[in-house]
């Protein structure tokens, strides 16, 4: 009712072209952590999920890494505020001892980030070239933020907004963090590379002229819709 009443008095004031926008409120999770050290009031405090998708062979979405921040609950917790950890050390931080708990989690998390960056593609791929922005843009590389909440009783992940550059960097200085403590390399590095390595190869193809001669029967037939897809001028004999 309060938040009915708030919204009836701000449409009045408002001009015709203007609208008001409600958000959904996400309370964080609030889990049993273990007691504290010191007597002084234990703060309560957020989990911001950050997962780093990529697009690989196939325009297959693909997880690449995850790293996580811890902040005050009272206020979102900002990229940068806060060194980023790995996701099982964070989950065990904040209660969820259970190790097929964590893993169950870990398991949503990858799913849900990929679906996120699979809805994404798709309408893309409905758009036009002027509505992408160019004849080749299209997303490569995709942070998708999570919110661990509770939710009857259960801990769901909620995603809270993607983005291009500031995932990366979190997940990027969570990498650089591990090999320094002799940790080893982990798969991001390989994946952005791999997706700008096929970027590179699309580009030098596309719009070439290619003669196939024998090109095999019904069982191949995929090469030619990975032709269009490519952007190649394919001529049969």
């Amino acid at each position: 009712a309060a938040v009915a009443q708030a919204v009836g008095a701000r449409l009045r004031a408002l001009r015709d072209d203007d609208s008001v926008l409600l958000e959904a409120l996400v309370p964080t999770a609030r889990l049993p952590g273990p007691p504290p050290r010191s007597p002084a009031p234990r703060l309560p405090m957020a989990l911001r999920i950050c997962a780093l998708v990529c697009r690989s062979w196939g325009d297959r979405p693909q997880l690449c890494q995850v790293s996580c921040s811890m902040g005050r609950a009272e206020a979102p917790v900002h990229h940068g505020a806060a060194l980023p950890q790995g996701l099982d050390s964070s989950l065990q931080h904040w209660g969820v001892v259970a190790p097929g708990q964590r893993q169950a989690l870990a398991t949503r998390l990858r799913a849900a980030a990929e679906a996120t960056m699979a809805a994404v593609l798709a309408t893309e791929a409905e758009l036009s070239p002027e509505q992408r922005g160019g004849a080749r843009a299209h997303t490569d590389i995709m942070g998708v933020d999570f919110l661990l909440a509770c939710v009857d009783d259960t801990l769901e992940l909620v995603a809270l907004s993607t983005n291009s550059q500031r995932c990366l960097e979190t997940c990027l200085l969570a990498e650089a963090m591990g090999r320094a403590v002799g940790q080893p390399h982990g798969d991001t590095p390989r994946l952005l590379a791999e997706a700008m390595l096929h970027r590179a190869q699309r580009h030098l193809i596309e719009g070439k002229d290619i003669l196939l001669i024998g090109a095999g029967g019904v069982s191949k037939s995929f090469v030619w819709d990975a032709a269009r897809d490519y952007g190649l001028r394919v001529r049969r004999s």
